[in-house]
């Protein structure tokens, strides 16, 4: 076969030559609606953009938000939903909303030189991200868990939950499997135009390629970061190809820890003192363990139970936890599970996660901070 002929993807193995993305130019903000833009050639998609840089993108995202995505990056979307299925965690009202909007349109620019291809609706981006976010932090939790119960008890209670676990997986698979349109094998010659991909598939082939890695989700050890990945980005904004043995998301953050622990080593105390705070660090150990065990020889909730309870009795989603308090939904999962090093790296950061819950949830964030720690050194004697 000659070389100039490329296959894309054999049925069940990892993709490995990922599909370009359109690329766009002259994007602009048309109204309170409206992005116009132009497509203009192809371009790679960074490597892990669907952990990296899609993390802060939801359905709640503004249209300016959505502008400078796909300034950045390439084309979001196509404009008919063909890549996507959203299930009941999907915004069907948006997409009918959106849908109707674009007929609108092109009846009433249809004598004019305006494509509508090169258009986007605020509500066809929306949906769209949220429904990524569905995909990935439901993947997430399953490759740490072995299924979705986590993702999906943190929908339980709130108002547009549905009840059934088996609806929600069944969702989850259609939903990405119906964004694997771009994966479908085919061939491709430099004399025959490329189609390319947009951020939303592409980003979804990425996922299932982790899936088919079975990779392992790891949260930076930085304490200023806190971001998932799977393999380290170099110094170059390349990616490393390493993924054991990697505490941190990139070479920079390794770095800026290093530093950090450097200035701590400079100031330590003079050896007595080390001595003393030990000894005051251990007593402190084995108080918290001892109101650990009281409190669950009392029978009452776990710290995770009570977190839980409180979020739902405040009609809080996920959504509003990761912008509010900074906390992603899979760890959000892990916390309201009790599970405090369900992911590599979670621990150095579960004190300040769980400090942001108590001051969102209106609850005394010392006192929920203390129960954390009596419940982690309970967990460590075990």
């Amino acid at each position: 076969m000659s070389q100039d002929f490329r296959t894309t993807v054999a049925a069940g193995g990892v993709v490995h030559r990922m599909p370009r993305v359109r690329r766009v130019d002259e994007v602009e903000l048309l109204d309170e609606e409206w992005i116009g833009f132009r497509v203009d050639g192809l371009a790679e998609l960074p490597d892990e953009f669907y952990l990296r840089v899609l993390k802060d993108y939801d359905g709640d995202c503004s249209i300016e938000e959505i502008a400078d995505l796909i300034r950045a990056y390439g084309q979001l979307c196509l404009d008919d939903f063909a890549e996507w299925d959203g299930g009941w965690m999907g915004n069907w009202e948006q997409r009918s909303i959106a849908i109707e909007k674009r007929f609108e349109y092109k009846q009433k620019y249809k004598e004019t030189l305006l494509v509508p291809d090169t258009l986007l609706h605020l509500w066809e981006g929306a949906p769209h991200l949220d429904y990524l976010r569905f995909l990935r932090d439901g993947w997430i939790v399953a490759s740490a868990t072995g299924d979705l119960a986590d993702w999906h008890r943190l929908f339980e209670g709130l108002p547009y939950a549905f009840d059934s676990l088996d609806r929600t997986v069944r969702d989850w698979v259609d939903g990405l499997n119906k964004a694997l349109g771009v994966a479908s094998p085919r061939i491709d010659h430099p004399l025959a135009e490329e189609e390319g991909a947009t951020l939303y598939g592409a980003a979804c082939l990425q996922l299932y390629n982790h899936i088919v890695e079975q990779a392992q989700y790891k949260i930076c050890a930085n304490e200023s970061c806190g971001q998932f990945f799977v393999r380290q980005q170099g110094r170059a904004g390349g990616t490393q190809r390493k993924s054991e043995g990697v505490k941190y998301c990139s070479s920079k953050c390794a770095k800026a820890q290093a530093q950090r622990e450097l200035r701590r080593r400079r100031s330590e105390p003079a050896p007595d003192q080390v001595i003393l705070d030990a000894q005051q660090e251990e007593s402190r150990a084995m108080t918290l363990l001892a109101l650990a065990d009281s409190r669950e020889a009392a029978g009452m909730p776990s710290l995770g139970q009570v977190l839980r309870d409180k979020r739902i009795e405040l009609q809080i989603n996920d959504r509003a936890v990761r912008r509010q308090a900074g906390v992603a939904a899979p760890v959000l999962a892990a916390i309201e599970a009790d599970d405090f090093d369900r992911y590599e790296g979670q621990r150095v950061h579960m004190a300040r996660w769980v400090e942001s819950l108590a001051k969102l949830y209106g609850m005394d964030a010392k006192e929920v901070v203390a129960r954390y720690r009596a419940d982690a050194v309970r967990a460590m004697a075990r």
